[in-house]
């Protein structure tokens, strides 16, 4: 570590919105085979395995994905399940998550995330 560095340091990224609504995260489980996935990239989690994949993938047999969070750091899940944290709740710049190319945020999506408690909006 460099003496001229600043330790805790975080760089805006315009994923929030504003903090009127509260933020908290949790612990899931990205399946493996998803790559890797961005910090502000939208999960839903399988009714079958719960585990979470990147909001746009396709269903399985017997299965349904339920828009769950949005991740808070970048995880690898490329070659093995992994564990990494969510936010759950609070108040994202809809511009700035992330879902699978040529996928975009449905209304039924948006409702499934505002249940949960995670609520969208345009930066301005």
């Amino acid at each position: 570590m460099r003496a001229d560095q600043k330790i805790g340091a975080c760089d805006a990224d315009n994923l929030f919105i504003d903090g009127k609504f509260p933020v908290d995260a949790v612990g899931v489980t990205i399946a493996s085979g998803e790559g890797v996935l961005a910090r502000g990239t939208v999960v839903a989690m399988s009714s079958k395995t719960k585990k979470c994949v990147i909001l746009g993938t396709a269903a399985g047999e017997s299965e349904t994905l339920t828009p769950f969070g949005v991740l808070c750091d970048e995880v690898d899940a490329t070659s093995t399940d992994a564990f990494t944290t969510a936010y759950r709740s609070g108040h994202f710049n809809r511009e700035a998550l992330i879902v699978d190319d040529d996928y975009t945020i449905t209304e039924a999506d948006e409702a499934a995330l505002r249940n949960g408690g995670i609520f969208l909006d345009s930066a301005m």
